[in-house]
């Protein structure tokens, strides 16, 4: 039997999931201390993880943990075809899954910079409600429908690449649409397409059917809201209407973007069973990693970059994260 280079270096199956992949192909030491690998130890033991210096508050994760969690029931439970108190029956729910994660992962939360308990639960009960409104609108139930579907298929025989979307809806007039649900400040700021493409792509491995649609839901854009500039003012069209958000926002994608994909995933794992892992340090990647502090290249960098230009963003950059004691 012909085996993989990964096959010999790998101590367990290797899955390649979208996080994996974007975290790879944004800085290959990146995802070796978030993930670890093989048999190589970067200070947490053998194919473990890199011990946190700092970690920053992971208040919105959990939000989207507990937002997401609700949602998940009431398509897998079936609980819209009893629309009667639906909305009071999700804030029910909202409130005890807040009340569990928040028990569960007390220290992703630094409510000095996080707000309140309340107000971030406030948070997550509009966007379940906002969801509520996006998903009449648009009519995203269906004869079948799906949330956290698992999705695992193969590139080829020896990389295998999976993911969950969020949401998976099949009707007769619209066909399958896949959905992601993102509880970000900002629409569209920091999400990229080829996420929801990645899902495409799994939904033709695994069904050998392409989707039809694929969607972002931003919980803080819903249906109906209006649409507000930087100032919080309206944004009026050309006849001086107020704007209102759709609550949705469609992607494109093709077939030769999904073969692109499966050609990334295959490189991407090439480089890991290969054990590349150089740094390749940006302000961009680098702000959202918890190793930045002890990253000698991501430093290196921001050294140069003070000694070149006094007023660049790296030179008044520090820390925004609080120290993880794991106790």
């Amino acid at each position: 039997m012909v085996r993989s280079l990964g096959e010999h270096l790998v101590s367990k199956p290797f899955t390649l999931y979208w996080t994996s992949l974007d975290m790879y192909e944004k800085c290959p030491q990146s995802f070796l201390w978030n993930k670890g690998w093989g048999t190589l130890d970067v200070g947490g033991g053998p194919g473990k993880k890199k011990p946190e210096p700092i970690r920053d508050s992971r208040h919105h994760a959990v939000m989207g943990i507990v937002i997401q969690g609700v949602l998940e029931k009431l398509y897998n439970d079936e609980l819209w075809k009893e629309p009667h108190g639906l909305a009071d029956r999700l804030l029910a729910m909202v409130d005890k899954e807040w009340a569990y994660q928040t028990a569960k992962k007390w220290n992703w939360i630094d409510y000095r910079v996080a707000g309140t308990k309340e107000s971030l639960r406030q948070v997550c009960r509009e966007g379940v409600l906002g969801y509520l409104r996006t998903m009449q609108a648009h009519r995203l139930l269906g004869e079948w429908s799906k949330a956290e579907l698992d999705l695992i298929g193969w590139v080829d025989k020896y990389n295998p690449v999976g993911g969950r979307p969020d949401v998976v809806v099949r009707r007769k007039d619209t066909g399958i649409t896949i959905l992601d649900g993102k509880n970000a400040l900002s629409k569209g700021k920091y999400t990229d397409p080829d996420q929801l493409r990645w899902y495409a792509l799994l939904f033709w491995l695994s069904y050998r059917q392409l989707p039809d649609r694929l969607a972002f839901i931003y919980y803080r854009y819903p249906f109906g809201n209006p649409v507000l500039d930087s100032k919080g003012n309206p944004v009026l069209d050309e006849a001086g209407v107020p704007q209102t958000e759709t609550g949705i926002d469609w992607v494109p994608f093709t077939q030769d973007d999904l073969r692109g994909l499966a050609q990334r995933a295959v490189v991407a794992r090439r480089g890991m069973d290969k054990e590349k892992f150089e740094a390749t340090p940006s302000p961009t990647t680098c702000k959202f990693c918890d190793y930045e502090t002890v990253c000698p290249a991501r430093q290196a960098q921001k050294e140069a970059n003070r000694k070149r230009n006094p007023k660049s963003v790296d030179a008044i950059s520090g820390s925004t994260g609080f120290t993880d004691f794991d106790m």
